[in-house]
């Protein structure tokens, strides 16, 4: 098929209570590296309620081109089937080449919701992406077989081309408050009647103190931790440096962290400073999900991938490291 009129990137982010989260620019900047590829436009649709303008213009800083904006209060609650209904009418008149969703809670819900709308595929918890200049294909890549391989998907017999992306897997770009660009207002045909969800009451979600997403420095242990007395180490070697904890997917089954802990493909993507991985093997289902600049790791077998994968590597046993590396921490922060 002919696809030569569909052009330029699409990034979606929900507002339903007006917050622009950090996802939004992570994409933002993805967008902007893969119109620089295409020779097309990086455009941004921001749909909910309260929406400001400087949050436009924030966007336009990291790299959109364009920021549409669809804004009412009867999109105050997210509601799928009016956010998709809203969006496809939008994607479908714009003749989208690629459209990026967030993979949070709403994204994962609302991009299925869209691609049935407009009759194409979506590829689900993208943690890379890249494209071709002459065919304008987007190559979605991720996880697959249990994370044992990265698969590279295309979708060259329908557009637009759509995934959603796992937050945390970008950086935030760099704001050039210098950019120009557009911001459009498109407006909603929606009334009250039409929406499912009636909002009876919103319950808070409880806020970890230092989120796995959001820190510089994470202490993370694996299965070589087999009891949960040791796990209280990790817990005080992550309190001495600072650090948030972070666990696989074993440790959080036997609910020694919440589930707001796990990193790795069933998990969340962090991207610290440090990441120090104790008793972590290193298999791509937990690696997919870390994005360091320093990786520690601390094993009893050599052998391990992790291993290999670490910028400092150190054979020992956890049950006589740990307590030995607190006690050297608790020096140096003594002496200084």
């Amino acid at each position: 098929m002919n696809f030569s009129e569909y052009k330029n990137g699409y990034v979606v982010s929900e507002v339903p209570q007006g917050v622009l989260r950090d996802e939004a620019l992570e994409m933002t900047g993805a967008a902007r590296r893969l119109a620089d590829k295409l020779g097309e436009k990086a455009c941004i649709v921001l749909i909910g309620s309260g929406i400001q303008e400087s949050q436009a213009q924030r966007l336009i800083a990291c790299g959109a081109d364009e920021v549409y904006i669809i804004d009412s209060p009867v999109l105050s609650v997210y509601d799928g089937l009016s956010y998709a209904r809203e969006l496809a009418g939008l994607l479908k008149d714009k003749k989208a080449n690629a459209v990026i969703f967030s993979a949070g809670s709403c994204g994962r819900d609302l991009a299925p919701r869209v691609a049935a709308l407009l009759v194409c595929g979506v590829t689900a918890d993208v943690t890379e992406l890249s494209a071709d200049s002459e065919t304008h294909l987007i190559t979605w890549s991720r996880p697959a077989m249990g994370g044992n391989i990265m698969a590279d998907i295309i979708s060259p017999e329908y557009r637009p081309q759509m995934g959603t992306v796992r937050p945390g897997t970008f950086d935030i770009p760099e704001e050039d408050s210098s950019r120009k660009g557009e911001i459009i207002s498109v407006p909603v045909h929606l009334t009250a009647e039409d929406i499912g969800l009636i909002l009876r009451q919103a319950i808070p979600a409880v806020k970890e103190d230092n989120p796995v997403e959001e820190a510089r420095i994470i202490v993370a242990g694996g299965r070589g931790i087999r009891h949960q007395k040791e796990w209280e180490q990790v817990r005080k070697l992550a309190s001495l440096l600072g650090a948030a904890v972070g666990v696989t997917r074993p440790i959080a089954d036997l609910g020694w962290e919440t589930p707001a802990h796990q990193i790795g493909q069933t998990g969340k993507m962090v991207t610290p400073d440090v990441y120090i991985a104790l008793g972590i093997s290193g298999s791509m289902q937990h690696m997919c999900g870390v994005k360091t600049k320093v990786l520690i790791a601390v094993n009893n077998n050599a052998a391990a991938p992790i291993m290999e994968q670490a910028d400092y590597a150190v054979e020992a046993d956890l049950r006589t490291f740990l307590p030995a590396f607190i006690e050297q921490v608790k020096k140096i922060k003594k002496s200084r």
